[in-house]
C-alpha cells in the first residue's frame, strides 16, 4: 500500500507538471512579444527622433545668418542712398565716391549671394503683398492697376524664406 500511494503521488505531480509548463510557457511567450513590440515602438521612436533632430539642425543651419543679414540690410540702403546723394552734393569728389561706394555694395551682394540672400527689386512688377510692402498708391494713366512705380527699399528672402519685404509705391485704379 505504501507504494501505491508513493505511486499516485507521483501521478499527480505529472499530471499538474504539463499544465504548470503550459502555463509558464504561454506567460513567457507573452513576455517575449511584449518585450518585442517595446523593442520595435523604442526603435521607431528613436529613428523618428533622429530624423527630427535633422530637419532641426538643417533648419538651424540654413537660417542661422538672419539676424545677421537683418542687422546688415541698413548699412546697405544707406550705401545705396548715398549713391544717389553722390550725384546732387557740390564738393564731394562724386566719382571716388561712386567708385567706392560701388564697391562697397558688390562687396555687401557678394556676401548675401554666398549666404544665399536674394535681392526682391520688384520695379515695374505687379505688386505681390506677400512679398511687397505698398508704402504709397499712385493714379497713372498709361500704367494698369497694382504695378510697382517705385521701390523705397528692396526686399530680401534668404534661402527663399523672405526676411523683409521690399516697400513701394504701387499704381492705383483710374
Amino acid at each position: 500500500m505504501e507504494n501505491e500511494e508513493i505511486m499516485n503521488n507521483e501521478n499527480e505531480g505529472l499530471d499538474q507538471e504539463p499544465e504548470a509548463h503550459a502555463k509558464e510557457l504561454i506567460n513567457l511567450e507573452n513576455e517575449l512579444k511584449d518585450t518585442k513590440d517595446s523593442l520595435f515602438r523604442a526603435r521607431a521612436e528613436l529613428e523618428n527622433q533622429r530624423k527630427r533632430m535633422e530637419r532641426e539642425t538643417d533648419v538651424a543651419k540654413k537660417y542661422a545668418l538672419q539676424d545677421f543679414v537683418t542687422r546688415l540690410l541698413p548699412a546697405k540702403d544707406s550705401m545705396e542712398k548715398g549713391l544717389d546723394i553722390s550725384y546732387m552734393e557740390n564738393g564731394i569728389d562724386g566719382e571716388a565716391l561712386f567708385e567706392g561706394m560701388t564697391s562697397t555694395l558688390r562687396i555687401c551682394d557678394d556676401v548675401f549671394k554666398a549666404v544665399g540672400v536674394e535681392v526682391i527689386d520688384p520695379l515695374g512688377k505687379d505688386f505681390n503683398p506677400e512679398i511687397h510692402e505698398a508704402m504709397a498708391v499712385k493714379q497713372v494713366d498709361d500704367v494698369k492697376p497694382n504695378v510697382v512705380l517705385n521701390v523705397y527699399q528692396k526686399g530680401y528672402l534668404l534661402n527663399g524664406r523672405l526676411i523683409r519685404a521690399a516697400r513701394v509705391e504701387v499704381s492705383g485704379n483710374a
